[in-house]
């Protein structure tokens, strides 16, 4: 998103870093020499380390951020002045975009993920936190329909809502040859190919598709790959647990990759799955959709808003045994070439719906309507701000 809007905005970056996912020598160096090391090309990009107490005060958090990023804001280049501020993430990053908001004298528009609305806002003091973020900013767009709802249902006015969905990078993830890509892979022709990709977390649920896995080598026997993409705190653990599932010589960790490497893995795969206990509108899917490859899927969050019916499949939460007899049934079947009722937008239509919010936040605070000069962004894991040149 943030590098989609670049292309006609110029964009201030602050990105606070949990101190706590920072190494000692990152600690101990000093600010300058810790943005560089994080820093990319683009130079209007503050780095500063978020300090907070880990795993309590969390309806204080926002308090802590704002004080570890607040003094980046006199650290913008001269010529630098924002029209609209985007916070990506509710609390407490939605927080500290409304404060920098008013700090300009600007609009403030925040962004939830998912996340953020479903589970932190069932904390009541949490709730009350993400509530007054969104009451203080001037839109509030998701990532999905259901997003949506659940923002009503915190008596978020409807009008004040912008749903915009997630646009993929149509030159890296587009359909291609499925023989070239297993090649790439170093998969054979004629096997049944499966792709998990995510964060191994306990919210993705990755121990649900090898339990459906065991189920995948029953039926296929020793023609079945599973690629499983992506890293995470369970990795160790799902290694384990291929292990003593008898797994290991069908299941393949693939580790992070590229998004280019993703792409070509889509390719390879009869199906993407995905087994989150909790989703928005994921990344995963509108890539696998952008790449032609049909997903089985469990029917949570945003999912059912991008599915296909005929195409895609979904199933229950944590129901290993409908994931793995809807891949069954998916695969015998083939991809039917037909229609789909969603396709993602690409980077470009992304863009142009986020420009009509910012157009919207800016009339809405009684702005007079202009063309659209200049966007900041606030966005996580810490805020970021953005800009397009007069």
């Amino acid at each position: 998103m943030v590098d989609a809007l670049r292309r006609n905005h110029r964009v201030a970056v602050i990105s606070p870093m949990p101190w706590t996912q920072l190494s000692w020598r990152q600690m101990v160096m000093g600010q300058a020499a810790r943005e560089a090391e994080f820093a990319t090309a683009d130079q209007d990009a503050f780095f500063p380390v978020s300090y907070y107490p880990p795993k309590i005060l969390r309806s204080l958090y926002h308090q802590f951020y704002w004080r570890s990023m607040r003094a980046c804001l006199s650290r913008l280049p001269s010529d630098f002045r924002p029209d609209v501020v985007l916070g990506y993430w509710l609390h407490p990053d939605g927080d500290a975009a409304v404060r920098s908001a008013r700090h300009f004298d600007v609009p403030a528009v925040v962004m939830s993920g998912g996340t953020d609305l479903k589970i932190l806002a069932q904390n009541a003091t949490r709730r009350k936190a993400i509530t007054g973020v969104i009451d203080a900013a001037d839109r509030l767009v998701v990532l999905s329909r259901e997003l949506a709802c659940r923002a009503e249902s915190l008596e978020v006015k409807s009008s004040k809502i912008d749903v915009v969905f997630r646009g993929v990078d149509r030159d890296c993830f587009s359909p291609g040859d499925q023989a070239e890509a297993r090649w790439k892979c170093g998969l054979a022709a004629d096997e049944v190919v499966l792709l998990w990709a995510g964060r191994l977390e306990a919210v993705k649920n990755p121990m649900m598709v090898l339990r459906a896995a065991l189920r995948w080598k029953q039926h296929w026997d020793a023609g079945f790959r599973l690629l499983i993409v992506g890293d995470g705190s369970l990795r160790n653990k799902l290694e384990a647990a291929c292990a003593e599932f008898g797994l290991g010589g069908c299941v393949r960790f693939e580790g992070s990759l590229s998004q280019d490497e993703l792409a070509i893995r889509y390719r390879a795969a009869n199906a993407t799955v995905l087994t989150s206990h909790s989703e928005g509108t994921p990344n995963v899917l509108l890539e696998s959709i952008a790449c032609g490859t049909p997903f089985v899927a469990t029917d949570v969050g945003g999912v059912g808003d991008i599915a296909t019916s005929g195409i895609d499949c979904l199933v229950a939460d944590d129901d290993a045994d409908g994931l793995a007899r809807s891949t069954i049934e998916m695969v015998g079947r083939g991809i039917l070439v037909r229609e789909r009722e969603f396709v993602p937008n690409d980077l470009d239509g992304m863009v142009g719906q986020l420009e009509e919010v910012f157009c919207r936040a800016m009339n809405s605070s009684g702005a007079q309507q202009y063309a659209l000069n200049r966007v900041a962004i606030d966005e996580g894991p810490g805020p970021v701000a953005r800009r397009r040149a007069s």
